[in-house]
C-alpha cells in the first residue's frame, strides 16, 4: 500500500507487476486525481493498522482483512507482491531482540510515535510498535534496494505527522551498516518534530553513526 500511495501521489503508472522508481515520475506525470490520492492515503493508514491486527492475535484480523480487500481499488486487485529475503532485515526482526529494544525505549525515552524507514524496517517496526503499544508510520527511504536519494515524504505524510509535532518520536531503521540511511533519514525528518531519537535493531561495529538506541551491535 505504501508504493501504491507513492505512485498515486507522484503521478506514476499503476501496474500489477512493474515496480516504478520515483525518478520516472518526470516521464509519466499522470494525474490520478485528488479523490484517488485521499483514498490511497486512507488505505495506507488502514493497512498499517490491519498488519498490527495480524500480529496481536486478537481474532479480529480475518474479518477486518476481508473488509479491507473490499475497499481496494479495482486496479489493485491483481497486483503481485515480490520480495527477496534480506539477511539483516530477517535478523533485525528477531522478536527477543526487538523486545529488548522495546524495553530500553520504554524505560529511557517513552516514545509516542515510531517513524520507520521502509521497506526494510516494515516487519521489525510492526513488532516493535506492538511491544510498545505505540502509533506507527512508515516513510519510504530505500537507498540500496530502490536507490532513493532522500526520504519520500509527501504533503499528506506531513499533514498526518503534524499531530505528533510536539511528541517524543523514534526514527527507526532495522539495520545500520554504513549508517548513511538512518543518518539522512534523521536529518530530513527530525525538523518535523520537537523531540526525536534514533534507534535500530542491529548496528554493525564499523558503522559511522551510533543510534541513540540499539538492540544489538556486532
Amino acid at each position: 500500500m505504501l508504493n501504491y500511495k507513492i505512485c498515486v501521489e507522484h503521478g506514476l503508472p499503476l501496474h500489477p507487476s512493474v515496480y516504478y522508481e520515483l525518478k520516472e515520475a518526470r516521464k509519466y506525470k499522470i494525474d490520478h486525481g485528488l479523490p484517488a490520492v485521499e483514498n490511497a492515503n486512507r488505505l495506507y493508514r488502514e493497512s498499517i493498522l490491519l498488519a498490527r491486527k495480524a500480529l496481536d492475535m486478537g481474532g479480529e484480523f480475518p474479518a477486518r482483512g476481508v473488509e479491507f480487500l473490499r475497499k481496494l481499488p479495482r486496479e489493485l486487485k491483481n497486483f503481485i507482491y515480490t520480495g527477496i529475503r534480506d539477511t539483516y532485515t530477517w535478523r533485525g526482526s528477531e522478536p527477543t531482540l526487538l523486545l529488548r529494544l522495546a524495553e530500553m525505549l520504554r524505560r529511557e525515552y517513552g516514545p509516542e510515535l515510531i517513524l520507520a524507514a521502509a521497506h526494510g524496517a516494515i516487519m521489525p517496526a510492526l513488532l516493535l510498535a506492538e511491544f510498545l503499544d505505540t502509533p506507527l508510520y512508515f516513510i519510504r527511504f530505500s537507498m540500496f534496494k530502490r536507490h532513493d536519494e532522500e526520504p519520500i515524504i509527501s504533503f499528506s505524510d506531513k499533514a498526518w505527522l503534524s499531530d505528533f509535532s510536539s511528541k517524543r518520536v523514534i526514527l527507526y531503521d532495522e539495520d545500520v551498516a554504513g549508517g548513511r540511511t538512518l543518518e539522512l533519514f534523521s536529518r530530513r525528518i527530525s525538523p518535523l518534530f520537537g523531540q526525536t531519537k534514533t534507534a535500530c535493531s542491529i548496528r554493525h561495529a564499523g558503522s559511522s553513526i551510533r543510534p541513540d538506541y540499539t538492540g544489538l551491535t556486532w
